[in-house]
């Protein structure tokens, strides 16, 4: 998978922002880890934000491969 990119997560972890312009590609991976402790992955628009539900935490953003 490709490098995380920069972006400011939340203290709460529910919410992550970054640049749009930082990379080219109209999709991103979002790193999650759900409440039990499991981590998967979800993607989203490159928007410059995404949000997660209500015991999700963002772990990371990434370009897909």
């Amino acid at each position: 998978m490709a490098d995380e990119l920069p972006a400011r997560i939340s203290p709460d972890g529910r919410t992550a922002t970054w640049n749009p312009a930082v990379t080219r590609a109209s999709r991103l991976i979002l790193l999650i880890r759900g409440p039990e402790g499991d981590e998967g992955v979800r993607e989203t628009a490159n928007s410059g934000r995404a949000r997660v539900r209500e015991g999700e935490r963002i772990v990371a953003v990434r370009e897909p491969d």
